[in-house]
């Protein structure tokens, strides 16, 4: 029973870690998101880092407690600022208010 949440346990931190490498490499090639290349070079080694530990957890089949809560943490930032940049679109139905 132990082995089940273990492997639960490392398949939520997988899922976090490649929201993360999927919401850096969105806004590295966005248009809209207006970053310094300092700003840009920083989401690309957030994503090859996101991207690496997820491999390596499903390599290895396990996580620490503090991994899982640091890509729980970051997949929770990266979609906040994605539906932050989203409301922003033109023509989306945030635009629509009022």
């Amino acid at each position: 029973m132990e082995g089940i949440f273990i492997t639960l346990h490392a398949a939520a931190s997988v899922v976090c870690w490649f929201i993360t490498a999927a919401g850096a490499t969105f806004a590295v090639f966005s248009r809209r998101i207006e970053d310094t290349v300092t700003e840009r070079v920083g989401l690309v080694a957030i994503a090859m880092g996101a991207i690496g530990t997820g491999c390596r957890i499903i390599k290895q089949g396990w996580i620490s407690e503090g991994g899982l809560f640091v890509s729980a943490a970051l997949a929770f930032y990266v979609c906040a600022v994605f539906w932050k940049h989203w409301k922003r679109v033109p023509g989306s139905n945030a635009d629509k208010r009022g």
